[in-house]
């Protein structure tokens, strides 16, 4: 009993010690921190309004780390021409040389960088454009883990849009059709540049990779897209149900109504996914001519597929709410009559209920 109440007493008083250092380290920590955001925020806010600034206070090796955290978080509230003299003093500080440290050499400096660090320095290689950590960057993206791959995505289209195309694929493929905070990412850094690239893409990829690259070209629309998703929906190496969605929902927003024959022939398919993004497709560029295709559809065997052709029919403005209400009363299809009556009243006027 003696020597158990002597090992507790040991114990309790170990983490005691213990706490106090790591609390003290903890505190210098942060005073250090408070201390080298007085000194560097006002130099840093200074170059963002365009002030000469001749000299520069020393940076030690050890304040490097910290300096570039400060000045990443300021480069984040920042956009425009007012990054460029942000980018000239981190080029003076070297914090160009700290960022490819801990992403190329990694361990001169800093040995075995948190998911922090690497983060602070990929931000900084998006900024500063830093060329040789292309290859290190490429592998995060190839390899994760997330969400550091998507701004290593966002680094390389800032570096070189037309050349990183190939090299973001697979951080789109991995997200596939939840991919739009990636493509919002990549659009902000200069994407669009490489549409016709991406396009070209299209037709050689896999159909796994179809999801984010055609919400991609969706986003990226300037008039160079339109025949490659044509071509890559009507070719027969398409056949997976996901990308042949998404390029529907993609062509039914950058052709709009011209598409709407193409898209009819996909309301037939074997697979329910793919008729049903037809419907919605027809629904969002179709006209009064596309309303028996889509009545036909309330009588699939798929619940989606008809909840969604009939949702399509209220969609088209030409054909007003009145043509659905109406429709219950022409069919005699039971499935039909029950998805039409349940979407006019999900879609009543709350003060109509």
């Amino acid at each position: 009993m003696v020597w158990a109440a002597l090992f507790f007493l040991g114990l309790t008083l170990w983490m005691v010690i213990v706490i106090f250092f790591v609390k003290r380290q903890l505190t210098r920590s942060l005073n250090r921190e408070q201390s080298l955001t007085e000194i560097w925020e006002p130099i840093f806010f200074g170059a963002v309004i365009g002030e000469e600034i001749t000299e520069l206070p020393v940076l030690s090796r050890n304040d490097q780390l910290p300096v570039l955290k400060i000045w990443s978080h300021i480069c984040n509230n920042i956009a425009g021409e007012a990054l460029d003299g942000l980018g000239l003093i981190a080029r003076r500080l070297r914090l160009d040389q700290v960022a490819l440290d801990i992403l190329v050499h990694q361990g001169l400096r800093i040995r075995n960088p948190s998911s922090v660090e690497l983060l602070l320095s990929i931000r900084a290689a998006e900024r500063l454009l830093l060329t040789p950590a292309w290859d290190r960057l490429a592998k995060i993206v190839q390899q994760g883990p997330a969400p550091l791959d998507r701004y290593a995505a966002r680094a390389l289209v800032a570096i070189d849009p037309v050349t990183s195309a190939t090299a973001v694929l697979p951080a789109l493929t991995r997200q596939g059709r939840w991919a739009r905070h990636l493509v919002e990412d990549l659009i902000e850094v200069g994407v669009a540049e490489a549409t016709q690239t991406y396009a070209d893409l299209l037709q050689t990829v896999d159909d796994e990779v179809i999801p984010g690259l055609a919400l991609l070209l969706e986003r990226c629309n300037d008039g160079q897209t339109l025949a490659a998703i044509r071509g890559r929906l009507t070719a027969p190496e398409t056949q997976d149900p996901e990308a042949i969605s998404a390029l529907l929902n993609t062509l039914s927003i950058v052709g709009g109504a011209s598409e709407r024959e193409l898209l009819q022939s996909f309301t037939g398919h074997r697979q329910w996914l793919v008729r049903m993004r037809a419907a919605q497709a027809l629904g969002r560029c179709g006209n009064r001519h596309d309303a028996a295709i889509l009545e036909s559809l309330l009588s699939d065997e798929n619940w989606y597929t008809r909840y969604h052709a009939a949702r399509a029919l209220l969609a088209i403005v030409e054909l007003g709410r009145s043509h659905l209400n109406a429709f219950p009363k022409r069919t005699h299809d039971q499935y039909a009559r029950d998805m039409a009556l349940h979407v006019i009243a999900e879609t009543e006027a709350p003060a109509l209920r």
